[in-house]
């Protein structure tokens, strides 16, 4: 069940974080949000020219690396755990925690939570960031549409996302190997650095990066992920304003029931009805 769930939160709750850090950080910095759902059929060429001073490339830059790489992280604090007892087995898994006593913040995130999450926040930057601004700003004007946006999103994923995750991906595999030990010696902390010189020594380049690791991260990850810039561009504005009307009304509606309750008069006869029943005094 946790890994069913993890499965369908982690694109959910991605798109959903990296939207409300964008908003926020567009807004304390006197921002443009990242092109988002009809924008991204509309002309680059009349947008108004964004400042150039040093300050201004600085907030923008930020907000870039900023925005993909919370949501990236929250990402994976809901799924990493998930992942890693599907890797183990929950038995085993089990057994590695009670032997390392991780801290209760450990035990949240997971092992390995580090290159996990530096595979999401690529996978982030990479679908709603790369994508949608590459195609904006450079993709032929009389070619967008909703096809062309779907395959885009594709090949973004293809050859420029997977092609830096599946090094990420395979950091975290090592790194839980690491941390299960050798046969016989018992669970043990992952150290990164570690991790990466064994790596090279034993397979070089290969350890992180090859065409079947790539070919096999690409069937898995691409029908999903890559197609999230079309789904999260077309499809989710569909119905965006009828739940944002929807909550909206139960909020206004909640918030009127309370400042009612809190403004009801006080009715002091309320306090005299109740009689208080005392024994009789016996002369």
């Amino acid at each position: 069940p946790a890994s069913g769930t993890a499965w369908f939160l982690q694109y959910s709750v991605m798109g959903m974080v990296f939207q409300v850090v964008d908003k926020a950080l567009s807004e304390s910095m006197g921002l443009p949000r990242t092109p988002y759902g009809s924008q991204l059929m509309e002309d680059s060429k009349n947008d108004v020219k964004e400042s150039t001073d040093v300050l201004a490339t600085i907030k923008s830059c930020s907000k870039i690396l900023l925005a993909p790489a919370i949501a990236g992280m929250v990402e994976s604090s809901v799924a990493n755990r998930a992942e890693v007892q599907r890797y183990f087995g929950i038995q085993k898994f089990a057994e590695m925690e009670k032997a390392l006593k991780w801290n209760p913040i450990s035990k949240i995130f997971g092992p390995a939570y580090l290159a996990n999450s530096s595979r999401n926040i690529i996978m982030s930057a990479t679908s709603f960031v790369i994508t949608p601004v590459l195609y904006r700003k450079y993709y032929p004007q009389e070619q967008k549409s909703q096809t062309t946006l779907f395959w885009a999103g594709l090949g973004v994923n293809i050859f420029i996302g997977n092609v830096v995750a599946i090094t990420q991906q395979a950091l975290w595999g090592r790194a839980l190997d690491y941390a299960a030990g050798a046969p016989g010696s018992g669970a043990r902390n992952i150290h990164y650095k570690s991790v990466v010189q064994e790596g090279l020594a034993k397979g070089g380049i290969s350890a992180f990066f090859t065409l079947p690791k790539w070919s096999s991260r690409v069937l898995m990850n691409a029908p999903v992920q890559g197609t999230l810039p079309w789904f999260y561009n077309e499809v989710l504005p569909l119905g965006e304003d009828a739940v944002l009307s929807a909550a909206n009304s139960l909020h206004s509606r909640l918030t009127k029931r309370g400042l009612d309750s809190s403004s009801a008069p006080v009715n002091a006869g309320n306090f005299n009805d109740t009689k208080m029943a005392t024994s009789p005094i016996k002369n």
